[in-house]
């Protein structure tokens, strides 16, 4: 006899089913998350869980001040993989160490690495840096971040950094990151990241994207990161049921 659903995933099934039977129309705008969550009595935290998971199919997408709209009746095929939880996904940021190089405040849309979010204010914090592992002088990755403008209070104090800004971030504003978005993908080294990471310009390098978001669900960070093939490993695993 197979185990319940957890709740999150039962909520995910049903609003999934209500997209693709056309019950929730294309471009129809959900209610607010409170309303939404006490429609389907459940916590607001595996509302977002919920939502999460439909974003991630492409089937919703949240928009800036005009909160989650229905974007496709299809859920995306692709192959995702799951670890043992958060905290080993931030584990490279906490055995790690940050050199930043230089900062700036962006606009939205300035850098192509935002897309389409938009930040609380406007502006974003971006944060150019290195990573270095234990003592070695060489840096594993080049990075580059983007904190919401709200958080820009970091900047004085990024000499504090040690592996993560998420963890300033944290203990300046006393919020917690609970959800992280991460996608790997291959491509040409930029040139920057080359002279960083010690690289020929347009060779084959791994982009690390991730989005950090705190409890509330607010995006706190955007981060770019591009590492040397040859000192990258991405390790998962996956039991089948």
């Amino acid at each position: 006899m197979n185990a319940p659903l957890p709740r999150h995933a039962q909520l995910t099934q049903t609003l999934r089913d209500r997209i693709t039977s056309g019950a929730l129309k294309l471009g129809e705008r959900l209610p607010p998350e409170v309303d939404l969550a006490a429609d389907y009595n459940v916590s607001r935290t595996t509302l977002r869980r919920a939502m999460a998971e439909l974003e991630s199919e492409g089937l919703v997408e949240r928009r800036r001040r005009l909160g989650t709209i229905v974007v496709s009746n299809q859920p995306q095929k692709s192959l995702r993989m799951a670890t043992s939880g958060f905290p080993e996904l931030l584990s490279l940021t906490k055995s790690s160490r940050l050199q930043v190089l230089k900062t700036r405040h962006v606009a939205d849309g300035e850098s192509p690495f935002l897309g389409k979010h938009q930040s609380s204010t406007g502006f974003w914090l971006e944060i150019t840096a290195e990573r270095f592992l234990g003592q070695s002088e060489k840096p594993v990755s080049w990075l580059v971040m983007f904190v919401d403008g709200a958080f820009a209070g970091i900047d004085p104090v990024l000499d504090r950094v040690g592996g993560s800004v998420f963890e300033l971030i944290e203990g300046l504003f006393d919020l917690q990151i609970t959800r992280l978005r991460q996608s790997v993908t291959a491509l040409a080294c930029p040139s920057q990241a080359a002279a960083s990471i010690g690289l020929e310009a347009g060779m084959p390098v791994i982009a690390l994207d991730a989005e950090l978001y705190a409890e509330d669900g607010r995006l706190v960070e955007i981060t770019h990161a591009i590492y040397d093939p040859n000192r990258f490993r991405l390790r998962t695993d996956v039991w089948m049921d």
